[in-house]
């Protein structure tokens, strides 16, 4: 009886943490867009202040999980001035990212450090509304299917001890 006991912890244990295995999707894809979202805020002020050159800028900060990753390959890119059309964001990378998502990423980054700084300004003010959205978006479905994932996980655990028992 004690066996069973807690083997039915350890299923209970293993298909909650199975759940929090299938939200990290969801978790990668909130702090990927909260980063962008400090990203752009960040250079609109280095633009309108202190206009240091690019590479300085992203120095200057870091950023946390696949944002940096990115922000990694763009400036690889830019070095190797390699077009950034499907060198920026491959297929099997970032598959938290829908596709329409990802011509807006590859949009963006496009024009990151060309022309003068006004213009870049007035362009990158526009991107701020709709990067907002986006991380509202992100965390919103962060805290539905995040905690219904390890919620369902929970369950499946103990309708599988109750079937042991």
């Amino acid at each position: 009886m004690i066996a069973k006991f807690f083997l039915g912890i350890a299923i209970v244990a293993f298909t909650t943490f199975c759940g929090y295995l299938l939200g990290n999707k969801y978790r990668k894809r909130k702090l990927f867009f909260t980063q962008w979202t400090l990203f752009n805020e960040r250079f609109l002020n280095e633009i309108s202040y202190y206009r240091n050159p690019l590479q300085d800028f992203f120095v200057k900060y870091s950023y946390k999980g696949e944002f940096e990753y990115l922000l990694q390959r763009f400036l690889e890119c830019v070095k190797d001035r390699q077009s950034l059309k499907n060198n920026l964001i491959y297929e099997t990378d970032f598959n938290f990212i829908k596709a329409d998502e990802k011509v807006f990423i590859e949009d963006y980054f496009a024009m990151l450090g060309k022309g003068d700084s006004s213009s870049q300004k007035n362009h990158f003010s526009t991107y701020k509304n709709s990067l907002f959205e986006l991380e509202k978006q992100a965390t919103e479905t962060c805290k539905k299917y995040v905690d219904l994932y390890i919620k369902l996980g929970f369950l499946f655990g103990l309708f599988i001890l109750i079937l042991i028992l």
